[in-house]
């Protein structure tokens, strides 16, 4: 007999301390790292440059022209739709993975549900029905994520930033040039104070900057757009700047360019949206409620040290402090998987007890997928069935209820114990509530496909032969024929309805 605690520990300090064989995969969209613009890319290169230098077998997906320590494997496409992507990695994966770090806009490979732990960061603001997605701020997990999930804030190499306490005196705006990002409210600033202010960045939205930004533009020689910017170029802006315009004026995932200023030893002043509180923690008189605060806050001149300000990236928001975040999840996610396989395998072995208080254990793991406990659930009511405990069995069918819509396979459980007991009404309302519900778009959510099929139609010509109707009867017989045409107990009940007409 296995023993439970000599093998759990086993499993767990294995994965703990092994070194992993991981898949990051790119967007896309920009190369890996980005010449210029590409937040998520920057990100995605650093981490993947961290993880290697920490032992891990790296693989990088990404565009052709991408460099990296790990192993590249380039998209066939030049500009790769998500699916594409998502067929393209599901075909070339390397053996033996552990974990695929899925970096798209879409999620789209960890939407396809594979057997290997996918872990899905969402760089932007929005919501993908994943079962490990990762948001990038606490803030994104609460409000887009709706709290399932978890959160990593991004990381950079303080060695790529170069660091001044010498400032000029102009401000700088640097990222998407659009009025989510509050360009029109760094200008407003910039008005006020009468100061010069740099805009550089990436034009996202041409009507918009072409009839609200452009004109303002034209009109104060002290404001300048130089376009999208990178390299010792983009360090110089950010290293001499007197301070960075941070007006977003949505709900902001990060803000990663608040942490590559202040590596630089800028000031930062920003609205408090999405995860700017966060991010500036550290130094909340940075943060403004209006566009005069801003410009009162300028004109008193009162900011931090600049090497306080890289001070406080170093101690939060480095690269490695990212990748050992990670780390720790992908363990977590790994040794869950593991200890889920290794409860299927004590109920295997008839050691139903403990896999029973195994089972139970991942259903108070609140991050644990839905879908995962709902199989669970299943799992530990198989046991009771057969120990012949009714009671407990009922109890964590309905426990799966709290999860997610009744499943077609716990509704045929339910059927199946009421026609047993020949409750032929309670069998009868369960076999048809199977029969309403929607077949899960993915096979990974199917425990038993003919639950969701042929079988509530055959028990239920069974529930109404013995309620006397013998016209239903007959109806879902012949519904389980279409499924099943050759079944010899369904061409039997159709011969002895049909004879009875």
């Amino acid at each position: 007999m296995i023993n439970n605690t000599t093998e759990t520990d086993t499993i767990n300090k294995t994965n703990l301390s092994r070194p992993l064989r991981i898949v990051q995969v790119a967007p896309g969209y920009y190369l890996v790292p980005p010449p210029k613009y590409g937040g998520a890319e920057k990100v995605i290169y650093d981490l993947t440059e961290q993880l290697v230098k920490l032992g891990h077998q790296v693989y990088l997906y990404a565009p052709k022209g991408s460099k990296s320590s790990a192993e590249i494997i380039n998209y066939e496409d030049t500009n790769p739709s998500p699916q594409s992507i998502a067929d393209f990695v599901q075909k070339t994966l390397p053996e033996n993975i552990d974990i695929i770090h899925d970096h798209t806009i879409d999620s789209v490979v960890g939407l396809r549900k594979l057997d290997i732990p996918t872990i899905c960061t969402i760089h932007a603001r929005r919501y993908n029905s994943v079962d490990y997605p990762v948001y990038v701020s606490n803030s994104s997990l609460n409000i887009i994520g709706k709290n399932y999930g978890f959160f990593v804030y991004n990381g950079i190499d303080l060695n790529e930033y170069q660091f001044s306490e010498v400032k000029e005196d102009y401000l700088l705006f640097l990222g998407l040039v659009n009025w989510h990002k509050g360009i029109n409210y760094a200008i407003d600033v910039a008005e006020k104070t009468n100061k010069k202010l740099i805009i550089a960045g990436p034009i996202c939205n041409y009507d918009y900057y072409t009839n609200h930004v452009e004109p303002r533009i034209k009109k104060n020689p002290n404001i300048q757009y130089i376009g999208e910017v990178g390299g010792q170029q983009k360090q110089d802006l950010l290293k001499k700047a007197k301070c960075l315009l941070f007006p977003t004026s949505w709900e902001e995932p990060f803000g990663l360019v608040m942490i590559e200023a202040m590596a630089c030893g800028t000031p930062i002043l920003a609205f408090p949206n999405g995860a700017v509180p966060e991010v500036m923690e550290g130094f909340q008189n940075l943060i403004c409620s209006s566009v005069n605060e801003m410009v009162e806050k300028l004109n008193s001149n009162q900011f931090p040290e600049a090497k306080l300000l890289r001070e406080y990236v170093a101690d939060h928001f480095s690269k490695d402090t990212m990748a050992r975040e990670y780390i720790r999840l992908y363990n977590q996610l790994l040794t869950e998987e593991v200890n889920y396989n290794y409860g299927n395998k004590l109920k295997q072995i008839g050691n139903f007890t403990e896999a029973i208080e195994y089972y139970k254990k991942f259903l108070l793991r609140e991050e644990l997928p839905k879908r995962h406990k709902i199989k669970v659930c299943y799992e530990i009511a198989d046991i009771y069935y057969d120990l012949k405990d009714t009671e407990k069995e009922r109890k964590f069918i309905f426990k799966s209820f709290e999860y997610d819509i009744p499943r077609a396979e716990f509704c045929c459980r339910l059927g199946f114990e009421f026609l047993q007991n020949n409750e032929i009404k309670k069998a009868t309302f369960w076999y048809s509530l199977a029969t309403q519900l929607e077949m899960p778009k993915t096979n990974d959510e199917i425990i038993f496909e003919s639950c969701w099929t042929w079988l509530p139609h055959i028990q239920l010509c069974v529930c109404y032969y013995k309620l006397g109707n013998y016209q239903k009867s007959y109806e879902h017989n012949e519904i389980a024929r279409s499924f099943m045409p050759m079944d010899e107990r369904i061409l039997y009940n159709k011969s002895l309805l049909e004879s009875g007409f």
